[in-house]
């Protein structure tokens, strides 16, 4: 199989990349939604540098790249990035590697950064070896971790909550079981999803509130920067399906919020907020909890708590799950 490898425009490629990207699985990271919407709302000096790789004309895999100064890395930083992914159809991946490799020899670069690649990538074999034959040194290190849970069911048996409950520890079962009679009693309790009302706009700034109420780490994250980014990217999710915006919603009053994607059949909890006037309700928590019950109820297959390595998400059933970053110098 021999590539034809050229930089071309994001947007002359994106119907091409979008149907491959769907055909190969690969992360809702990778998708051109995800990624116009970070460099529409996100970039500063950043340069695009979108390979595209085609065998007769037909695209076969996309390299979603960007250039600053010398440094060559996936497009989107990691700060808003939980994955990042090459897009290449499943049967050309022996042949995308080497294309990539000699795709990146004539240009002018020192360092390739390639972060947040998922433990079971093959890029983490394959990246090595085509990079170590032109003579390039390549370094891997561990960067984060994004658990993650294998919600139960089949097909044949479909799951339900009661299920879920029953494949946690006994303590754990039994504490989350506590907290939701305790929720329950406390009011009207609903889990609303506001992603497809016409008041997404609005439903989406509440939610930025209880993202900026919950820690004052979040609070200092949100930068107007970034709070316009998070607009351009529910927008853009809405608009593909794939956003799901859920309130826990007690007595009538939003006093929590998560933001997932559905995604190839797998709920990923993007980011969340809550008031910390009802932490005394575990709020956050019980929302997740609730999140994950509606995950289950749509037969979804993995709810994916995104990166960090926070207790709750280990007490939830949550499975390690390592994220890598390979950096190639010349």
């Amino acid at each position: 199989m021999s590539f034809l490898a050229r930089a071309e425009a994001f947007e002359a490629v994106a119907p091409e990349w979008e149907r491959l990207a769907l055909a190969a699985k690969a992360p809702v990271f990778a998708t051109p939604a995800w990624q116009r919407a970070w460099w529409q709302a996100a970039r500063t000096t950043q340069e695009a540098l979108v390979l595209a790789f085609r065998e007769d004309g037909a695209l076969r895999g996309v390299a979603p790249l960007m250039r600053d100064g010398g440094t060559v890395r996936f497009m989107a930083l990691p700060d808003v990035c939980d994955f990042h992914a090459f897009v290449y159809a499943p049967e050309a991946e022996g042949a995308f590697f080497p294309a990539l490799a000699r795709a990146l020899a004539p240009m002018a670069w020192d360092a390739l950064v390639l972060d947040g690649v998922a433990e079971d990538s093959p890029a983490l074999e394959r990246v090595p070896a085509a990079m170590q034959a032109q003579g390039w040194r390549v370094e891997r290190e561990r960067e984060d971790v994004s658990p993650y849970i294998d919600l139960p069911g089949t097909p044949e048996a479909p799951a339900t909550f009661d299920t879920y409950l029953e494949s946690l520890p006994g303590k754990d079962r039994q504490e989350l079981r506590r907290k939701l009679r305790r929720l329950g009693k406390a009011g009207v309790v609903r889990c609303v999803d506001a992603a497809s009302q016409p008041e997404l706009g609005a439903a989406l700034e509440t939610f930025l509130a209880l993202m900026r109420s919950s820690r004052e780490e979040k609070a200092r994250f949100l930068s107007p920067e970034r709070e316009r980014f998070f607009r351009t990217l529910a927008q853009a999710m809405a608009q593909e399906g794939w956003l799901r915006l859920f309130f826990l919603e007690l007595d009538g009053t939003r006093v929590a919020g998560c933001l997932c994607f559905d995604y190839d059949g797998a709920y990923n909890l993007y980011n969340s907020g809550f008031d910390t006037r009802y932490a005394g309700l575990s709020a956050g928590l019980m929302l997740k909890v609730l999140c994950i019950q509606e995950a289950i109820s749509q037969g979804h297959r993995r709810f994916s708590f995104l990166r960090g390595a926070e207790q709750y998400k280990y007490d939830l059933g949550a499975k390690e799950y390592t994220v890598y970053r390979l950096t190639v110098r010349r």
